[in-house]
């Protein structure tokens, strides 16, 4: 069982990326101990879940899964010119050629008597501007489940695509996410992460900026506590001229969990002209959580503006002491600044209602203040 675990986390190019997962020092023993059984796609959410994701701006462009499987009775899309969903038996495929459309993609983990574990693949492709996909992954309590999805999304010539992603599981649910990228000549990759809860969360994302004057922007924060584990590995490639890439990431642990932030970026031979920049900062929050960041640039290219920063840390004890010279509890105080440490990279790329639900999911996942989130 450990082997089949470990093929399905790696996937069939494991071996070219066995340096990661070594770094990562993601523990599958746990997982592998476990018998699992295949999920079913049948089965029922509870009411509370299925009331949690009835977002009324995003009705009528929810598409649901349940265990990975496509379910109509609980999605509410309805198909209109310049968009398209196709259910298939090995992947689903989605279609978005008309301006200012809007998605909202929905992972339901539902437990079994005993673990069970799931398999999706999704094919997205963008062929205008204003697209925006909301990928959201939550789960009832129960019995363990490992859920994995590949994503493969292509944005063609002069599109744009802004995607949103939030994880909110509960402790018995592990999830392996795989994204793969591309971006042709003047198009826009966006995205936005808030990663939290899990037992283990793993996410790979490679983003290949094929054309020229393509566009990565990226913002994340992840928040973990108790021994929750999340390992982020980003690989953005510049292949074309003129491209440019923004990435900046918050990370924040607590007790005795664990993040990993490893982002690299390669700048082909070619690619002169690139603009390369990384920038992740963590809190930690006990002297036994751990958040590993590692930066990496690579650079092929001439004429070239790159840089990559990252920091592990606590909490500014001047802005602390400020706060607190101004009447604020310690308490409070310290709240306050996790809060705001985090909202930096929720800031961009959102709009009022969804980033205002991304907050309140944040607020629910940070330390609370005297029984209080802050």
């Amino acid at each position: 069982m450990a082997a089949a675990l470990l093929e399905e986390f790696g996937s069939a190019d494991v071996r070219e990326r066995e340096e990661s997962w070594r770094y990562s020092k993601t523990a599958l023993r746990a997982l592998a101990q476990n018998d699992f059984l295949a999920a079913d796609g049948r089965a029922l959410p509870s009411s509370n879940l299925l009331e949690s994701i009835d977002w009324p701006h995003t009705r009528g462009r929810r598409l649901v899964f349940v265990n990975g499987v496509h379910s109509h009775a609980h999605s509410d899309f309805t198909a209109a010119d310049g968009i398209a969903f196709e259910r298939g038996a090995e992947a689903n495929a989605l279609n978005i050629a008309g301006n200012d459309q809007v998605v909202h993609l929905i992972y339901v983990s539902v437990p079994g008597a005993q673990p069970v574990r799931w398999d999706a693949q999704l094919n997205i492709r963008v062929a205008a501007p204003g697209a925006r996909i909301i990928e959201q992954h939550t789960g009832d309590v129960g019995a363990d489940v490992l859920g994995s999805l590949r994503v493969n999304l292509e944005i063609a010539e002069r599109a744009e695509a802004r995607v949103t992603m939030l994880t909110d599981l509960p402790d018995s649910t592990s999830l392996y996410r795989r994204e793969q990228v591309g971006v042709a000549q003047d198009g826009l990759h966006a995205s936005t992460h808030a990663l939290f809860g899990g037992r283990l969360q793993r996410h790979d994302g490679n983003i290949a900026l094929r054309g020229p004057r393509s566009r990565h922007a990226a913002r994340g924060v992840f928040v973990v506590r108790g021994r929750q584990h999340i390992d982020v590995h980003l690989d953005v490639c510049h292949e074309a001229r003129d491209t440019a890439c923004d990435v900046v990431w918050r990370g924040v642990a607590d007790q005795r969990a664990r993040g990993i932030l490893r982002g690299a970026i390669t700048v082909a031979t070619g690619a002169d002209g690139a603009d390369a920049r990384l920038q992740t900062k963590n809190l930690l929050l006990s002297a036994h959580a751990e958040i590993d960041a590692q930066p990496v640039l690579e650079i092929y290219a001439d004429e070239v503006k790159a840089s990559h920063g990252a920091t592990v840390g606590q909490l500014d004890e001047r802005a602390l002491f400020y706060l607190r010279s101004r009447g604020v509890p310690a308490a409070v105080a310290r709240g306050l600044l996790i809060a705001g440490f985090c909202r930096e990279a929720l800031a961009d790329g959102s709009d009022e209602d969804l980033r205002a639900r991304l907050e309140a999911a944040l607020d629910e996942r940070l330390p609370r203040i005297d029984g209080v989130s802050p």
